[in-house]
């Protein structure tokens, strides 16, 4: 889609506490060889949307380093374009650094070129959707604005997520935090479709109103006096918000029926492609219902785990419900269950962590335990 623009908006991605402490969200490594930027990005390319902008936070060395062109994430390597868009005047001021002013200061982007529709995603936010299915809704019903949501019962998995009022024409009259008070709610997912030109009407009227205002803020403020559609969603939805949670997804992905409810052959992942060799498996190890990543060498028992890139698990280990991040280490005669082992970490003279699947123990990037 040539007049179509994909925004993937970084500004409001979540706290991972030391996760995300050096390393945007969209950064940190998901199912063993993604990053989280690559499922919206992906989104995007499947839908035949070739150019996209990614609005960036902080972080700015950790989104370089995983987006080397874009390549990666279209088919159509010639028309398509990937930009990182970055506001050097607020980087470093909380209140200020926005979407609304990051999109303020790149407004070019949306000057320079014909597109007539943004779609703006979120990186937290983890979904499979055909974005030509929402525009053409949008262009059906003559909408200038148009939000994405899903209806929810399982109000307790997305506390302090935003939450939709739709009236009876499915128009939205307001967000407002969902605290877990409600049988269901109709979920945002910080998905948006705007018309191009109401969108730099957006930014007029938010440089006039607050400049501590998001995106999220506006839409809010506006949507008492203008006509605001919504599109539900029907499908896979998962909210990414602590690391608690990143463990419960990723090993939920595990499960082979749910992991085909999230991606497959006709809407692949993209990401960036690393030339590492293949798996090697020594000795008597032994692989059950896990994911394992190029250059991992394994001579221990792994069962319902991730294994990323590079990782190196030792004899007579015995690894279980645990996330091994990169060019990590697990010794010899280590017993891992329910742990997260971050990048580049390594695992000697402790030999037994055993955590809980919902409390899961976490061990810094680097770190020797």
């Amino acid at each position: 889609m040539n007049r179509v623009l994909g925004l993937l908006n970084l500004h409001n991605e979540t706290n991972l506490g030391q996760m995300t402490s050096k390393r945007s969200l969209a950064a940190l490594t998901f199912l063993g060889r993604y990053s989280f930027c690559d499922i919206p990005l992906s989104n995007f390319g499947n839908s035949k949307i070739n150019s996209t902008a990614i609005l960036v936070k902080k972080h700015f060395r950790s989104i370089i380093k995983h987006i080397d062109d874009n390549k990666s994430y279209t088919e159509n390597s010639k028309l398509g374009s990937l930009y990182l868009l970055y506001n050097e005047q607020y980087a470093n001021e909380e209140l200020y650094n926005t979407d609304i002013n990051n999109l303020i200061e790149n407004e070019w982007i949306l000057d320079e070129n014909l597109y007539k529709y943004v779609v703006i995603a979120p990186t937290h936010m983890l979904y499979k959707l055909d974005f030509n299915k929402v525009i053409e809704k949008h262009i059906e019903n003559n909408s200038e604005i148009t939000a994405c949501f899903k209806k929810v019962e399982d109000v307790n998995e997305f506390i302090s997520c935003n939450a939709f009022h739709i009236d009876e024409l499915h128009h939205l009259k307001g967000i407002y935090k969902n605290k877990g008070a409600e049988k269901s709610i109709n979920l945002s997912m910080e998905t948006y479709i705007i018309n191009t030109s109401k969108l730099k009407e957006i930014l007029r009227f938010a440089e006039k109103t607050s400049l501590f205002f998001h995106l999220n803020d506006i839409i809010n403020y506006i949507c008492s006096t203008l006509t605001i559609d919504t599109y539900e969603y029907n499908g896979f939805l998962r909210c990414i918000d602590s690391v608690e949670k990143y463990f419960k997804v990723s090993l939920e992905l595990l499960d082979k029926e749910m992991i085909n409810t999230f991606y497959d052959d006709k809407w692949p992942i993209y990401t960036k492609t690393h030339n590492t060799p293949p798996a090697r498996y020594l000795g008597d190890c032994s692989i059950k219902n896990s994911f394992v990543s190029n250059g991992a060498i394994i001579e221990g028992e792994v069962s319902n785990s991730i294994i990323c890139r590079s990782v190196k698990i030792g004899k007579n280990c015995r690894i279980k419900n645990s996330i091994i991040l990169s060019n990590s280490v697990i010794s010899d005669n280590t017993i891992l269950e329910n742990v997260i082992v971050d990048r580049n970490a390594q695992v000697f003279y402790k030999k037994e962590l055993i955590g809980e699947l919902n409390k899961p123990i976490y061990i810094k990037q680097g770190d020797v335990v």
